[in-house]
């Protein structure tokens, strides 16, 4: 499997650690699986680096090539009817010391990294945090995966998240799902959600049912549209999948556990495209040289591999 990227590995994010991280490198992706809690993070970054900050979001941009149209705009200022926008946007950028957060990159991703490039080199001044599935691949840029929380600070945090829905969720039934909820702050949110309208005991048993996640954690907020359900932010990355990489996917999901590299190769014959899996946050990478699927993809891969796709709606 060819190299991936190093990036820094954050099972539960310090704000201090990536305040330095951002002022030491001028350029910072946050990567990880969708609803793992990129946007969160990136605004509470920009609560902690001070005035001026300039936020993006680029999930509703249509095209990579509109990207430094939207940005220039985002910021109150429309390139002039002819003019060069990546130029428009350098000026914007050209003395400032603020720091620019591009949210939700990953759909858009040429235009992103090009823009990036430009201002990285030609803004010394400036900071850019970026969030994406995907790295920029763009030189001086510094991942920093987010990974999944711990199982206890999964229920911890799904008790305060039912708390603030009147819900009071017994220890007990905090751990059990925890369990199931993988660590994936959008899931738990979710689950709260979910528990103003079943018992803990029902929802668990709709989460060890095949399919079971997608039926029940659909409550989320309206905004962004695409962590409505936990459904739809995984099919947000299905579709940033290739047609080779979708296929591995459903067969990796036929693993019980976790997996190596050479598993992959020796049991599938587009295992090539694992690292491309890895680089686009759907198949973890575990210490070892272990890989797994978080819960979500293991189970959206299964139902496609089963043939059941269609019938998610």
């Amino acid at each position: 499997m060819a190299a991936l990227p190093e990036a820094d590995v954050i099972p539960e994010p310090e704000l201090g650690a990536l305040t330095e991280r951002l002022a030491a490198t001028r350029l910072v992706t946050l990567t990880g699986p969708g609803g793992i809690g990129k946007s969160r993070l990136a605004a509470r970054l920009g609560e902690t680096t001070g005035p001026p900050v300039y936020r993006v979001d680029l999930s509703g941009c249509p095209d990579a090539a509109l990207v430094p149209y939207l940005v220039a705009t985002a910021l109150n200022t429309a390139p002039p009817p002819g003019s060069d926008p990546v130029r428009t946007v350098l000026d914007l950028f050209a003395h400032s010391r603020g720091l620019l957060v591009l949210d939700t990159c990953e759909h858009v991703l040429t235009g992103c990294a090009y823009l990036v490039g430009r201002l990285h080199d030609s803004c010394p001044w400036l900071r850019i945090l970026t969030t994406s599935r995907k790295p920029l691949g763009v030189p001086g840029e510094h991942l920093v995966e987010i990974m999944p929380l711990s199982r206890d600070r999964t229920a911890g945090l799904l008790r305060e998240q039912a708390a603030s829905y009147g819900v009071e969720l017994p220890d007990y039934w905090a751990g059990q799902l925890a369990g199931q909820l993988d660590g994936d702050p959008l899931s738990i949110l979710l689950a709260a959600r979910s528990l103003r309208l079943m018992t803990a005991r029902q929802l668990h048993a709709s989460l060890v049912e095949p399919g079971g996640r997608f039926a029940v954690l659909t409550d989320g907020p309206g905004d962004p549209a695409r962590h409505r359900t936990l459904l739809q932010a995984v099919e947000w990355s299905h579709e940033l999948c290739s047609r080779a990489e979708r296929l591995l996917w459903a067969r990796l999901s036929a693993f019980t556990g976790e997996f190596t590299a050479e598993q992959v190769r020796t049991v599938f014959p587009d295992g090539s495209s694992l690292a491309s899996l890895v680089s686009a946050s759907v198949v973890l990478a575990r210490s070892g040289g272990t890989y797994r699927l978080p819960l979500a993809h293991k189970e959206y891969g299964q139902l496609r591999l089963a043939g059941l796709g269609d019938a998610l709606g």
